[in-house]
């Protein structure tokens, strides 16, 4: 056990100041006086598993190109990518109430959740019809719905806060290579042929087989870090579905915890139509392996904005209390619109500017500072709000309600508005560029991804307000429960 959870050196911890209504100050956090962290072995089991869920969220927007030459439309990749991201989001509440009633060993579901993907993506490699693929990226999407919710409960119960924001990104960051590699095989394999067997295929069957592998080595390495139960992990049937149900309007009474999912809306329907990029610079005229360059280019430069974000966020939280992460959250939305904006709309495909090393430079400054608010903002400011026994459910209910609204949204909106737009894949664009069907697809890029930021900018300013309030009401609550169990025990002794 002594692996699952090392010491570090202490740091200086963030200082408890005075009610800003008594002093005129910034809150802060609680002093931790112990600063700890996740050990090597274990959080490299962390990242193992979260690099599943990046292996496989790249396989269609990588094999996007063929899949509409030979089988589709985009109006069917985005229902694919939409069945996917929904039974992902319905399912992973259903993970984390067994991950925090202690139901099943946390690294039994991720051994499971890695073979039932590693199982879904290798059929989906077989099969030629456009419904039983539907089914198995719908299969896919239940089986990875269990690696965040485990993931992201451990890092929050072996981590101190001061350091929350650094583990965090070092596992998005592990995601984020996971989406690099898929992106750099798939970009330049998925169209051509392996002999008989077509690129694409042979990406899904290889994805396969690595996330079922993964799932095994994350099991036999992994040491069950200790957990502190649900205290109605005793109930089962009809009184455990009641008390779930109490504990998710619990979480909706915490307005952090709204604020979290509405603005978790329109965050993440960007990112549920950023996989067309590949798409996008292959109608520009640009070479396969250009594509898939400047494609992995945002997976590699992310790990390193990530890991950016985390420690730059954990700054602000030490130096401005609980207005730190949220600040951190507003300027990487700040510096991401306008980036996003010279990305697909800017730079029109086709002119002097659409160079590879034009959207190089810019992807580079977007990866690097303009996707920090997960790790370093939205999972500890989650990790924060509620006792530790809901750690794992409280994430899964925040995804699972913001990405299943975001995902019906995002990619059949883009698909939708670069149809209106003029968008189309005739023999023109099978061939390999149009820019017309590039700046239609630009067009809808845009717009769908900058106008929900600047909805998500607002939203983390409620933060400032909501954040401080929450935490004070947790304070007093565990207060009062470890007053209440003193006076349990003082009676139980006399």
């Amino acid at each position: 056990m002594a692996d699952s959870l090392s010491p570090v050196a202490p740091a200086a911890a963030p200082v408890q100041l005075q009610e800003p209504e008594a002093a005129g100050k910034v809150e802060a956090p609680n002093a931790t006086p112990a600063p700890r962290q996740p050990g090597v072995k274990l959080l490299l089991c962390l990242c193992l598993a979260s690099a599943i869920e990046g292996i496989d969220s790249q396989l269609v927007p990588a094999c996007m190109f063929q899949l509409q030459k030979n089988i589709m439309t985009l109006t069917d990749v985005a229902i694919l990518n939409t069945v996917q991201m929904v039974l992902t989001n319905l399912a992973a509440p259903f993970w984390g109430i067994l991950a925090d009633r202690g139901t099943l060993k946390r690294k039994h579901i991720i051994l499971l959740g890695a073979l039932g993907e590693g199982l879904a993506a290798g059929l989906m490699s077989m099969v030629p019809n456009f419904l039983v693929m539907v089914i198995l990226r719908g299969m896919s999407g239940f089986f990875l719905a269990s690696l965040r919710p485990v993931v992201n409960g451990i890092i929050a119960d072996m981590t101190s806060d001061d350091r929350r924001g650094k583990m965090f990104s070092l596992v998005q960051s592990s995601l984020l290579l996971g989406m690099c590699g898929t992106t750099l095989i798939a970009g330049n394999v998925a169209n051509i042929e392996l002999g008989s067997l077509p690129g694409w295929r042979f990406i899904f069957l290889l994805a396969g087989c690595t996330a079922a592998c993964i799932g095994v080595v994350v099991c036999m390495l992994m040491v069950e870090p200790p957990k502190q139960l649900d205290s109605s992990a005793d109930k089962k049937g009809c009184e455990a579905v009641v008390e779930e149900l109490r504990a998710l309007l619990g979480f909706l009474c915490i307005p952090t915890f709204c604020i979290m999912v509405v603005q978790g809306i329109f965050g993440t329907i960007p990112w549920t139509v950023m996989g067309n990029n590949l798409l996008f610079f292959k109608l520009s005229g640009l070479e396969d392996w250009q594509g898939s360059i400047l494609a992995s280019e945002g997976t590699i430069v992310g790990v390193f904005g990530n890991l950016l974000g985390g420690v730059v966020a954990d700054c602000l939280a030490a130096r401005l209390g609980y207005h730190g992460r949220p600040l951190s959250a507003q300027i990487t939305v700040a510096i991401g619109i306008p980036l996003i904006y010279l990305w697909f709309l800017g730079i029109p495909p086709g002119s002097q500017a659409s160079t590879f090393g034009v959207y190089f430079t810019i992807i580079a400054a977007f990866s690097l500072f303009g996707n920090w608010a997960q790790s370093g903002t939205n999972f500890p400011i989650l990790s924060d709000i509620v006792p530790p026994k809901h750690r794992s459910k409280v994430m899964a209910w925040e995804c699972a309600l913001e990405n299943s609204i975001a995902t019906l949204i995002g990619p059949l909106f883009v698909a939708k508005l670069a149809l209106m737009f003029g968008y189309t894949f005739g023999e023109e664009e099978a061939s390999g560029t149009s820019l017309s069907a590039a700046t239609a697809l630009g067009q809808a890029m845009a717009a769908t991804i900058c106008i929900p930021w600047l909805v998500t900018f607002a939203l983390y300013s409620l933060l400032h307000k909501s954040y401080p309030m929450d935490m004070r009401r947790l304070k007093a609550q565990l207060q009062a429960e470890e007053a209440e169990t003193a006076k349990r025990e003082e009676v139980v002794s006399i």
